[in-house]
Protein backbone atom coordinates (compact mmCIF):
# COMPACT_ATOMS: atom_id res chain seq x y z
CA UNK A 1 0.00 0.00 0.00
CA UNK A 2 1.04 3.63 -0.55
CA UNK A 3 1.45 5.14 2.90
CA UNK A 4 2.30 8.28 4.74
CA UNK A 5 4.16 8.02 8.00
CA UNK A 6 4.46 9.74 11.35
CA UNK A 7 7.14 9.28 14.01
CA UNK A 8 5.76 8.32 17.41
CA UNK A 9 7.78 7.40 20.46
CA UNK A 10 6.91 5.68 22.67
CA UNK A 11 4.12 3.95 20.76
CA UNK A 12 2.88 0.36 20.48
CA UNK A 13 0.31 -0.12 17.73
CA UNK A 14 -0.22 -3.79 18.55
CA UNK A 15 -0.89 -3.26 22.27
CA UNK A 16 -3.04 -0.18 21.61
CA UNK A 17 -5.34 -2.00 19.19
CA UNK A 18 -5.33 -5.46 20.78
CA UNK A 19 -5.65 -4.60 24.49
CA UNK A 20 -9.47 -4.86 24.60
CA UNK A 21 -10.53 -1.22 24.39
CA UNK A 22 -11.38 -1.34 20.67
CA UNK A 23 -12.75 -4.13 18.47
CA UNK A 24 -12.97 -3.20 14.80
CA UNK A 25 -9.64 -4.22 13.37
CA UNK A 26 -8.12 -7.12 11.49
CA UNK A 27 -4.40 -7.90 11.35
CA UNK A 28 -2.83 -9.44 8.26
CA UNK A 29 0.94 -9.87 8.06
CA UNK A 30 1.68 -7.01 10.44
CA UNK A 31 -0.74 -4.55 8.82
CA UNK A 32 -3.97 -3.61 10.58
CA UNK A 33 -7.15 -2.82 8.71
CA UNK A 34 -9.11 -0.59 11.09
CA UNK A 35 -12.64 0.76 10.93
CA UNK A 36 -13.87 3.72 12.96
CA UNK A 37 -16.18 6.69 12.42
CA UNK A 38 -17.25 5.39 8.99
CA UNK A 39 -13.63 5.23 7.84
CA UNK A 40 -11.63 2.20 6.76
CA UNK A 41 -7.88 2.66 7.01
CA UNK A 42 -4.63 0.73 7.23
CA UNK A 43 -1.91 1.01 9.88
CA UNK A 44 1.53 -0.56 10.17
CA UNK A 45 4.32 0.13 12.64
CA UNK A 46 8.01 -0.20 11.87
CA UNK A 47 10.23 0.95 14.70
CA UNK A 48 9.24 4.46 15.76
CA UNK A 49 7.28 5.08 12.56
CA UNK A 50 3.55 4.55 12.11
CA UNK A 51 2.60 4.11 8.45
CA UNK A 52 -0.99 4.95 7.57
CA UNK A 53 -3.31 4.97 4.58
CA UNK A 54 -6.96 5.99 4.25
CA UNK A 55 -7.00 8.77 6.87
CA UNK A 56 -5.09 11.98 7.47
CA UNK A 57 -2.75 12.90 10.31
CA UNK A 58 -5.39 15.03 12.05
CA UNK A 59 -7.65 12.00 12.33
CA UNK A 60 -4.82 9.88 13.74
CA UNK A 61 -3.95 12.61 16.26
CA UNK A 62 -7.55 12.55 17.49
CA UNK A 63 -7.92 8.75 17.36
CA UNK A 64 -4.70 7.96 19.24
CA UNK A 65 -4.95 10.97 21.57
CA UNK A 66 -1.64 12.38 20.40
CA UNK A 67 -2.58 15.69 22.03
CA UNK A 68 -1.77 14.07 25.39
CA UNK A 69 1.69 13.81 26.95
CA UNK A 70 1.84 10.04 27.43
CA UNK A 71 5.16 10.09 29.28
CA UNK A 72 3.81 12.59 31.81
CA UNK A 73 0.63 10.54 32.29
CA UNK A 74 2.62 7.34 32.86
CA UNK A 75 4.75 9.15 35.43
CA UNK A 76 1.60 10.27 37.26
CA UNK A 77 0.09 6.76 37.49
CA UNK A 78 3.36 4.94 38.27
CA UNK A 79 2.48 4.54 41.95
CA UNK A 80 3.45 0.97 42.89
CA UNK A 81 5.46 -2.05 41.66
CA UNK A 82 2.47 -3.68 39.92
CA UNK A 83 1.56 -0.74 37.70
CA UNK A 84 5.26 0.02 37.20
CA UNK A 85 5.82 -3.45 35.77
CA UNK A 86 2.80 -3.10 33.47
CA UNK A 87 4.05 0.28 32.22
CA UNK A 88 7.52 -1.09 31.51
CA UNK A 89 6.13 -4.12 29.68
CA UNK A 90 3.58 -2.27 27.52
CA UNK A 91 5.05 1.22 27.33
CA UNK A 92 3.63 3.07 24.35
CA UNK A 93 0.11 1.66 24.67
CA UNK A 94 -2.32 4.56 24.28
CA UNK A 95 -5.99 5.11 24.92
CA UNK A 96 -8.06 5.34 21.74
CA UNK A 97 -10.60 8.15 21.41
CA UNK A 98 -13.58 6.39 19.87
CA UNK A 99 -16.85 7.62 18.44
CA UNK A 100 -19.22 7.57 21.46
CA UNK A 101 -22.12 5.91 19.66
CA UNK A 102 -19.90 3.17 18.27
CA UNK A 103 -18.27 2.75 21.68
CA UNK A 104 -21.63 2.38 23.44
CA UNK A 105 -22.88 -0.28 21.03
CA UNK A 106 -19.54 -2.10 21.19
CA UNK A 107 -19.59 -2.45 24.95
CA UNK A 108 -23.27 -3.39 25.01
CA UNK A 109 -22.09 -6.36 22.92
CA UNK A 110 -19.27 -7.13 25.35
CA UNK A 111 -21.04 -8.53 28.42
CA UNK A 112 -19.81 -12.01 29.42
CA UNK A 113 -17.89 -12.50 26.18
CA UNK A 114 -14.26 -12.96 25.15
CA UNK A 115 -12.71 -10.32 22.91
CA UNK A 116 -12.85 -12.51 19.79
CA UNK A 117 -16.54 -13.20 20.46
CA UNK A 118 -17.27 -9.51 20.96
CA UNK A 119 -15.63 -8.70 17.64
CA UNK A 120 -17.75 -11.34 15.90
CA UNK A 121 -21.00 -10.01 17.37
CA UNK A 122 -20.09 -6.46 16.35
CA UNK A 123 -19.27 -7.49 12.79
CA UNK A 124 -22.58 -9.35 12.46
CA UNK A 125 -24.44 -6.36 13.92
CA UNK A 126 -22.84 -3.99 11.41
CA UNK A 127 -23.42 -6.31 8.48
CA UNK A 128 -27.04 -6.87 9.53
CA UNK A 129 -28.09 -3.29 10.32
CA UNK A 130 -25.33 -0.93 9.18
CA UNK A 131 -24.69 0.86 5.90
CA UNK A 132 -22.12 -0.37 3.40
CA UNK A 133 -18.84 1.58 3.43
CA UNK A 134 -16.25 1.49 0.65
CA UNK A 135 -12.70 2.81 0.77
CA UNK A 136 -10.62 2.05 -2.31
CA UNK A 137 -10.84 -1.71 -2.76
CA UNK A 138 -11.94 -2.22 0.86
CA UNK A 139 -15.65 -2.74 1.58
CA UNK A 140 -17.26 -3.13 4.99
CA UNK A 141 -20.28 -2.02 7.02
CA UNK A 142 -20.61 0.76 9.57
CA UNK A 143 -22.35 0.65 12.93
CA UNK A 144 -26.12 1.04 12.66
CA UNK A 145 -27.01 4.64 13.35
CA UNK A 146 -29.60 5.54 16.05
CA UNK A 147 -33.13 4.39 15.16
CA UNK A 148 -31.74 2.14 12.42
CA UNK A 149 -32.47 -1.14 14.28
CA UNK A 150 -36.22 -1.64 13.88
CA UNK A 151 -37.06 -4.78 15.84
CA UNK A 152 -35.63 -7.87 17.54
CA UNK A 153 -36.20 -10.03 14.47
CA UNK A 154 -33.64 -7.89 12.66
CA UNK A 155 -31.07 -8.89 15.29
CA UNK A 156 -31.60 -12.66 15.09
CA UNK A 157 -28.66 -13.12 12.72
CA UNK A 158 -26.43 -11.13 15.09
CA UNK A 159 -26.71 -13.88 17.72
CA UNK A 160 -26.34 -11.33 20.51
CA UNK A 161 -28.39 -13.34 23.01
CA UNK A 162 -29.60 -11.37 26.05
CA UNK A 163 -27.83 -8.28 24.67
CA UNK A 164 -30.24 -7.95 21.72
CA UNK A 165 -33.08 -6.20 23.63
CA UNK A 166 -30.55 -3.73 25.06
CA UNK A 167 -29.19 -2.92 21.60
CA UNK A 168 -32.71 -2.36 20.30
CA UNK A 169 -33.76 -0.20 23.27
CA UNK A 170 -30.62 1.98 23.35
CA UNK A 171 -30.89 2.47 19.59
CA UNK A 172 -34.30 4.08 20.23
CA UNK A 173 -33.58 6.26 23.28
CA UNK A 174 -30.29 8.11 22.75
CA UNK A 175 -28.22 9.45 19.88
CA UNK A 176 -24.66 10.60 19.27
CA UNK A 177 -25.34 14.27 20.06
CA UNK A 178 -26.87 13.38 23.42
CA UNK A 179 -23.83 11.25 24.22
CA UNK A 180 -21.48 14.11 23.35
CA UNK A 181 -23.41 16.42 25.67
CA UNK A 182 -22.30 14.23 28.59
CA UNK A 183 -18.82 15.73 28.21
CA UNK A 184 -20.18 18.94 29.77
CA UNK A 185 -21.22 17.13 32.95
CA UNK A 186 -19.19 16.17 36.02
CA UNK A 187 -18.00 12.56 35.92
CA UNK A 188 -20.49 11.20 38.49
CA UNK A 189 -23.46 12.82 36.80
CA UNK A 190 -22.42 11.64 33.32
CA UNK A 191 -21.98 8.12 34.68
CA UNK A 192 -25.43 8.10 36.25
CA UNK A 193 -26.95 9.38 33.00
CA UNK A 194 -25.44 6.48 31.07
CA UNK A 195 -26.54 3.98 33.70
CA UNK A 196 -30.17 4.93 33.07
CA UNK A 197 -29.85 3.34 29.62
CA UNK A 198 -31.07 -0.26 29.23
CA UNK A 199 -28.26 -2.75 29.83
CA UNK A 200 -25.71 -0.17 30.97
CA UNK A 201 -24.14 -0.77 34.37
CA UNK A 202 -21.09 0.79 35.98
CA UNK A 203 -18.55 -1.06 33.85
CA UNK A 204 -20.10 -0.23 30.47
CA UNK A 205 -20.74 3.37 31.54
CA UNK A 206 -17.10 3.78 32.55
CA UNK A 207 -15.92 2.23 29.28
CA UNK A 208 -17.93 4.75 27.26
CA UNK A 209 -16.78 7.65 29.44
CA UNK A 210 -13.11 6.64 29.26
CA UNK A 211 -12.82 5.41 25.68
CA UNK A 212 -14.94 8.02 23.92
CA UNK A 213 -15.83 11.01 26.12
CA UNK A 214 -12.47 12.06 27.64
CA UNK A 215 -13.23 11.18 31.27
CA UNK A 216 -9.73 9.96 32.04
CA UNK A 217 -10.57 9.34 35.70
CA UNK A 218 -13.03 6.57 34.74
CA UNK A 219 -11.78 3.12 35.77
CA UNK A 220 -13.89 0.29 34.27
CA UNK A 221 -13.92 -2.72 36.60
CA UNK A 222 -14.58 -5.97 34.77
CA UNK A 223 -13.82 -9.54 35.87
CA UNK A 224 -10.08 -9.33 35.11
CA UNK A 225 -9.64 -6.01 36.88
CA UNK A 226 -11.77 -7.04 39.86
CA UNK A 227 -9.71 -10.21 40.36
CA UNK A 228 -6.48 -8.26 40.02
CA UNK A 229 -7.52 -5.65 42.55
CA UNK A 230 -8.55 -8.40 44.95
CA UNK A 231 -5.48 -10.57 44.52
CA UNK A 232 -2.72 -7.98 44.07
CA UNK A 233 -3.98 -4.95 45.99
CA UNK A 234 -5.98 -7.10 48.44
CA UNK A 235 -9.09 -4.96 48.13
CA UNK A 236 -12.67 -5.81 48.91
CA UNK A 237 -15.12 -4.87 46.17
CA UNK A 238 -16.69 -1.98 48.09
CA UNK A 239 -13.29 -0.32 48.49
CA UNK A 240 -12.17 -0.57 44.88
CA UNK A 241 -13.57 2.63 43.38
CA UNK A 242 -12.31 4.85 46.19
CA UNK A 243 -8.89 3.19 46.13
CA UNK A 244 -8.24 3.58 42.38
CA UNK A 245 -9.43 7.20 42.47
CA UNK A 246 -7.13 8.08 45.35
CA UNK A 247 -4.21 5.92 44.23
CA UNK A 248 -4.07 6.76 40.51
CA UNK A 249 -5.77 10.16 40.46
CA UNK A 250 -6.96 12.07 37.41
CA UNK A 251 -5.45 9.55 34.97
CA UNK A 252 -6.84 6.42 36.61
CA UNK A 253 -8.24 5.33 33.24
CA UNK A 254 -4.73 4.94 31.86
CA UNK A 255 -3.82 2.82 34.89
CA UNK A 256 -6.84 0.62 34.17
CA UNK A 257 -5.72 0.19 30.56
CA UNK A 258 -2.27 -1.01 31.58
CA UNK A 259 -3.45 -3.19 34.46
CA UNK A 260 -6.23 -4.81 32.43
CA UNK A 261 -3.90 -5.67 29.55
CA UNK A 262 -1.21 -6.93 31.92
CA UNK A 263 -3.59 -9.07 33.98
CA UNK A 264 -5.27 -10.50 30.90
CA UNK A 265 -1.91 -11.56 29.49
CA UNK A 266 -0.46 -12.65 32.84
CA UNK A 267 -3.22 -13.48 35.36
CA UNK A 268 -2.23 -12.45 38.90
CA UNK A 269 -1.51 -15.17 41.42
CA UNK A 270 -4.08 -15.85 44.12
CA UNK A 271 -3.13 -14.29 47.42
CA UNK A 272 -4.78 -14.45 50.82
CA UNK A 273 -7.04 -11.45 51.57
Amino acid sequence: MTCLRIKLSPFSLRDTLECGQFFRYRRVSGTYRVQSSNRIFSLCQKGDFLYYDGVDQDFLAHFFRLDEDLELILTKIDQDPTIHQAIQRYRGMRLIRQDPWECLLSFLCSSAKRIDQIRSIIERLCRCSGEKIASGNMISYGFPEPLRIRNLAELEEVRAGFRAPYLLAVNKCIDRDELLQLKRMPYDRARQSLMRLPGVGKKIADCVLLYSLDFLQAFPIDTWVRKGLQRVYRLREKAMEEFVSDHFGAYAGYAQLYLFHSWRQNPPLIQSP
